[in-house]
């Protein structure tokens, strides 16, 4: 039977928590990770409706994109809000998780879903990339412990890169000690000088989690005092957040703002001349609008997001650059569609619901 932990470790195969941005309150939010899961639903917003939706299918757990929890709180009780619906959820016994922008940045996730529905080729990310403060573990293990220590900080948060984990670099050498008087040595005898083969063990992992990590290297190496350090890193490019690339065929932003409304059956707003050349689009589901002077640097002639900002629009038009305003439902809800597949594909033992709330109701507007 599949528990919440393997649901989170297979979402971590496919939105990489190192994907998202600092402080985005990804992953498990309520619920037991040693509960067992026959029924999931996958929802873009924790609604009330979505809730229910779940509770109705006797489903123990509710996969959405945006965060339940997306600020701290100071008490769980009934009644609305957010913590209302926690509180809803944790009596209901459904496990609450979020994907939130490391299924934005995710091949195969929100935008890639997105740039697929509206047609575009050749695509390419561009963007803002995740700023996560980034350290490398550097340890020192006997052969015989490497596979323990390396899955120990796994388990933790360290060795993910981008869609990889449990990513390590191996390299033997030869350490030396003398035990001290109070040592309780698992190799070599108190006061000898000893000389040992050892391993030395890299992998990467976000600053927030070097206090995990440094316990369970602890807890998982048999020397009474394993050594290991810490290096801060320079980051080098991430994984940006949008994507671009070019039509099959060139069009006008009015005809292509149509077809827009046509594919992902919603209303647009759009910002710049409706005989405008269209070519190339960039695509950045949900609020977006802050990103299109990237996509103009990515040669784009348009971006496309679900919400755009009066400031935002004024800046974009006063730059000769074009915009489309799609929703922010219209614009997330395909790749939601997407998330589900994904973890039915990964998790066949279990039931995945997709929740599409009729218009007018958990966000969804008419």
């Amino acid at each position: 039977m599949a528990k919440v932990d393997d649901v989170l470790a297979a979402l971590g195969e496919i939105a990489p928590s190192g994907l998202a941005f600092a402080d985005d309150p990804i992953g498990l939010q309520v619920g037991d990770p040693g509960a067992e899961v026959q029924c999931a639903v996958v929802a873009l917003d924790p609604s009330r409706e979505a809730a229910e939706f779940a509770t109705g299918h006797r489903a123990q757990l509710l996969l959405t994109h945006h965060p339940l929890l997306f600020h701290p709180t100071r008490r769980l009780a009934a009644g609305d809000g957010p913590s209302g619906l926690a509180f809803h959820l944790i009596q209901s016994g459904i496990a609450c998780v979020a994907a939130h922008t490391n299924w934005d940045v995710a091949h195969g996730g929100i935008n890639d879903t997105l740039a697929a529905r509206l047609g575009l080729t050749e695509v390419n990310a561009f963007g803002s990339t995740p700023d996560q403060a980034q350290v490398k573990l550097v340890a020192f293990c006997p052969e015989g412990a490497v596979d323990g220590v390396i899955e120990a900080a796994s388990q933790a948060g360290a060795g993910l890169i981008g869609a990889y984990r449990r990513c390590a670099f191996l390299s033997r050498g030869t350490g030396t000690f003398v035990p001290g008087a109070v040592a309780s040595p698992t190799v070599g005898q108190v006061g000898r000088t000893e000389t040992v083969d050892e391993v030395r063990v890299e992998m990467v992992l976000p600053a927030a989690r070097m206090v995990e990590v440094a316990a369970a290297v602890r807890a998982a190496h048999p020397y009474e005092e394993p050594a290991f350090d810490f290096f801060s890193l320079v980051p080098p490019p991430g994984h940006p957040i949008g994507r671009v690339g070019p039509l099959s065929a060139a069009t006008t932003l009015g005809e292509f703002a149509k077809s827009v409304e046509r594919t992902l059956a919603t209303a647009c707003r759009t910002w710049g001349a409706a005989d405008r050349r269209i070519e190339r689009v960039a695509v950045v589901g949900g609020a977006g609008d802050d990103e299109w002077p990237a996509a103009r640097e990515a040669r784009a002639d348009v971006l496309v997001t679900g919400e755009v900002a009066q400031h935002q629009g004024l800046a974009a038009s006063q730059a000769g650059f074009a915009l489309i305003e799609a929703g922010h439902y219209a614009t997330e809800q395909p790749g939601m569609a997407a998330l589900r597949d994904a973890m039915a594909k990964a998790m066949p033992s279990v039931e995945w619901l997709l929740f599409e709330p009729p218009p007018g109701v958990a966000g969804r507007p008419l």
